[in-house]
């Protein structure tokens, strides 16, 4: 009687199933594309179990404060949209330069348009003209190269330094989101920035654990670039 019991059960559950793959595969596919993030405390235990989170929320708050946007509406578009880095930051610079929202450009951009398309179609070519970094684009600079350079022009502006420094911090092997982190943490706790890439780089230890040692932990850092220049902030 059980076994007959369990022989109609399957026969039931796996056309089931079945029907049910594409909507599962979708469903895994969104998890793993997601920018939640479950660890959001330094573990000592796994100490770089959170840094993902500290990176990305202290460049979220960069990008906030940069361009004049909600953080929230940063992490809908990542998390709604799946835009990458390199779209969203271009997609930022044209918004600030042109005063559209940033939404429309990356409609275009969804419905297969260039951004070089995109720019050249603006009526407003003149401030086009007055960013060079804009007529780069316009003329074909590939996406990774532009957002790099946006993310460097970005973070030299916020924090009022020279291009020469950001290109120090590149070749020593940072990308933008880890630079970020590391002049925030240089200003808020008075700091060298070459002192904090060495703990990272020779040393071992997580973006997540350097800033703990400081007395940051992964959700001030936000609050720390909303502030800035201010160098203290209670939790």
């Amino acid at each position: 009687m059980n076994l007959l019991i369990s022989k109609i059960f399957l026969f039931i559950l796996l056309p089931l199933l079945f029907s049910l793959g594409p909507v599962l595969s979708v469903f895994a596919e969104s998890a793993i594309q997601c920018h939640c993030f479950t660890e959001r405390s330094y573990n000592p235990a796994d100490k770089f179990v959170s840094d993902d989170y500290i990176l990305a929320t202290s460049f979220n708050s960069l990008l906030a404060r940069s361009f004049d946007i909600p953080k929230r509406q940063i992490v809908m578009i990542k998390m709604n949209e799946g835009v990458a880095q390199g779209e969203l930051l271009i997609g930022l610079k044209v918004s600030k330069v042109t005063g559209i929202d940033i939404r429309k450009f990356l409609r275009l951009h969804k419905e297969n348009n260039t951004w070089a398309q995109i720019i050249s179609d603006l009526q407003q070519q003149e401030k086009i003209k007055k960013d060079p970094l804009l007529e780069a684009i316009k003329s074909g600079m590939p996406v990774e190269e532009a957002g790099g350079r946006i993310a460097d022009e970005t973070i030299g502006e916020f924090y009022q330094i020279k291009p020469e420094e950001i290109n120090k911090l590149r070749m020593s092997g940072l990308n933008a989101k880890e630079m970020n982190l590391i002049l925030i943490l240089a200003h808020a706790r008075e700091q060298k920035p070459e002192e904090l890439v060495d703990q990272y780089k020779k040393q071992g230890r997580s973006w997540s654990e350097i800033a703990h040692n400081l007395g940051v932990e992964p959700n001030v850092t936000g609050k720390l670039i909303s502030a800035y220049p201010a160098r203290q902030i209670s939790e």
